[in-house]
């Protein structure tokens, strides 16, 4: 049976990375962004702002005409522009990030709920700052800390209806967001080895590598599973001097 999926934020990135290994699989793959993704075979491409009610409803109707049923949902569209502490990041960027990261995931689920048959899975892409927090950066810590729990209460709340969620929770990924930020320092070459440093491993994730993580717990390979956070840090989070230390 072909796998139906809906991947938000697919333009790029971990994003993109999910939706072309779901296509490369035979799935018939929704793809949402604020941007159009890239064209891909078996992929039906969809404008869209997860944030906004309207935007929603097009992801919902979209995937009752294109897909009829929706096997696996990936929330992993994110807004990582809020910087600034608890004391400087500013009102409409902390609501941005809020209204991305964690109420959409919830909002768009509600909209889905019913083409989600029995043994589908939801996979939402948190973040290792969702378990640890950076300094400089309350809006995307608090929302990814939040999909954190939001995914416990997910999985409760769901298993009645036999759908699964969990969330991956990816360290540094050499994304084109990341790869851009490094590049734009003052030493690319010095800010690229802080980033590698953080992890065990030495080295950035790559986004085939998350993508491969959120495949796992989408398939029925991952049937007794339910409620995870899984992080794809390369060891980020192992070591108490590593997890969260300033770059």
């Amino acid at each position: 049976m072909t796998v139906n999926v809906v991947v938000t934020g697919a333009a790029q990135g971990i994003g993109r990375a999910t939706a072309e290994l779901y296509a490369e699989r035979g799935a018939r793959v929704l793809s949402v962004d604020l941007r159009l993704p890239p064209v891909l075979k078996g992929q039906h491409r969809l404008k869209a702002d997860v944030a906004s009610r309207a935007g929603r409803g097009r992801i919902a109707r979209a995937a009752e005409e294109k897909l009829g049923r929706v096997d696996v949902l990936v929330n992993n569209a994110a807004y990582q522009q809020a910087h600034g502490s608890v004391l400087e990041v500013s009102e409409a960027g902390w609501q941005r990030a809020l209204d991305v990261n964690l109420s959409a995931p919830l909002m768009l689920l509600r909209e889905l709920t019913l083409l989600i048959p029995q043994g589908g899975a939801v996979v939402n892409v948190a973040s290792v700052q969702g378990l640890f927090a950076e300094q400089g950066n309350a809006a995307y810590n608090s929302s990814k800390g939040g999909l954190v729990n939001l995914t416990r209460a997910m999985c409760l709340d769901l298993a009645v209806r036999g759908v699964r969620v969990n969330a991956v929770a990816p360290g540094a990924i050499a994304t084109e967001s990341v790869l851009a930020a490094i590049n734009a320092s003052a030493d690319p070459a010095q800010t690229r080895r802080d980033y590698e440093d953080l992890h065990a491993l030495r080295r950035l994730g790559e986004p085939g590598e998350v993508a491969r993580a959120i495949y796992f717990l989408g398939s029925p390979e991952a049937s007794f599973i339910t409620g995870v956070i899984l992080p794809i840090d390369g060891g980020m989070t192992a070591s108490f001097m590593m997890a969260g230390r300033p770059v």
